[in-house]
């Protein structure tokens, strides 16, 4: 049985759509895998903020984030962090290799952990990494540059990195921040209302400073996109496999501000090791209507009901999904696993269940915004 393709705009085909860099693929069609030391640069930061050894490009990266204004954990903060890479083109050229990138979430303590990067091509090399945290309310940070005066940022640490976020203040300008902030998928995806603010700014409709860092319409809770809700290493634990992933957003439809992707494709395996996120963020009704039409049109469905306040099973060929609806929150999310990485439904369906896990945790009261802030849970030292 083949997969269909289905007759409404919204409801995606099962497969997985590729998103691996066209140099990175020319070089992985040579069978060039390098072992899982890979080389880069020296980094321009510290191992850990009380040491003087250097860190690693390569990672692994960790550290809190808190609010300058009472020391409280930021929770629910996009945490996006990239990789510059370089290929060997001769004896004494090189060629940029495309990037690879991370992105997740704070915990409620405030945490982030960006596991290490490997296997990538033999003669591609890191030699650049940026870290930036964004939460609506606040002035983002970038590990490499102050905002500011857009100077270089020297305080930066590898692991145990504390990231002191300042408030955003009326005076501020949304086009600045914006410039600062950078570019990015995930980014783009979580940023796009704020560039309203800054398009009324440049030209000339409001003054500079004056808009609120508040969204309008769906989504006013914590950044929220597809790539925080599953990581490599969630899918590893898993299902056991031993290889890699090339991660982005998947090209069959792009993000907007109420839907966004994630593609896990498997670094020289088959499609069948592919791992595929789609979310939806909208109003109740709408989510409740998106939910059904999947129930309607996807393959091989069973409604099971065994995650949030709906789900369901789905499968053709060579594809397993499971969907979910979370009625209060306003969420849709289908997940697609491939028969070789998910290798029974109950993959599938535990895959589904940490992502719905992790949506709860980044956005955990009913109406999908912030939890309340404690006051005293960030009056200790990290």
């Amino acid at each position: 049985m083949r997969l269909h393709r289905p007759t409404r705009r919204n409801v995606p085909d099962l497969r997985p759509a590729p998103a691996l860099h066209p140099v990175l693929a020319l070089i992985l069609g040579l069978g060039l895998l390098a072992c899982a030391s890979t080389a880069s640069r020296p980094a321009p930061f510290r191992a850990r903020p009380d040491s003087v050894e250097p860190g690693s490009l390569l990672g692994p990266f960790s550290g809190r984030v808190f609010d300058a204004a009472n020391r409280s954990p930021v929770a629910g903060a996009l945490v996006y962090a990239t990789w510059s890479l370089q290929a060997t083109a001769g004896p004494s050229a090189a060629v940029p290799a495309g990037a690879r990138e991370f992105v997740g979430s704070t915990n409620a303590a405030g945490r982030y952990d960006i596991p290490a990067l490997s296997q990538l091509p033999r003669g591609v090399r890191v030699v650049d990494f940026t870290l930036l945290v964004y939460r609506r309310g606040f002035i983002a940070y970038r590990s490499d540059r102050r905002f500011h005066d857009f100077g270089t940022r020297l305080d930066f640490a590898q692991e145990g990195h504390q990231i002191v976020l300042e408030r955003w203040r009326s005076e501020l300008s949304h086009a600045r921040h914006l410039r600062y902030i950078g570019g990015g998928s995930s980014v783009a995806t979580v940023t796009g209302w704020e560039a309203e603010e800054a398009a009324g700014e440049l030209s000339g409709e409001r003054p500079a400073g004056r808009g609120e860092l508040r969204p309008r319409g769906p989504g006013r809770g914590p950044v929220l996109v597809a790539a925080q809700l599953l990581t490599d290493a969630d899918i590893k634990a898993r299902t056991k496999y031993d290889g890699g992933f090339e991660t982005g957003p998947l090209s069959d439809e792009p993000d907007t501000g109420t839907y966004s992707s994630q593609h896990f494709k498997a670094l020289g395996r088959a499609e069948t090791w592919d791992v595929a996120l789609r979310m939806w963020r909208l109003d109740a009704g709408a989510a409740q209507t998106q939910y059904e039409e999947l129930l309607g049109q996807l393959p091989g469905v069973t409604e099971k009901d065994e995650i949030a306040s709906r789900s369901l099973r789905a499968s053709e060929g060579t594809i397993r999904g499971v969907a979910f609806l979370d009625g209060p929150r306003g969420v849709v999310v289908l997940l697609t696993c491939g028969v070789s990485q998910c290798g029974s439904d109950d993959d599938a369906v535990a895959l589904a269940q940490i992502i719905h896990d992790r949506l709860s945790a980044i956005s955990p009261d009913a109406t999908g915004g912030p939890a309340p802030a404690d006051p005293d849970a960030g009056g200790t030292s990290p």
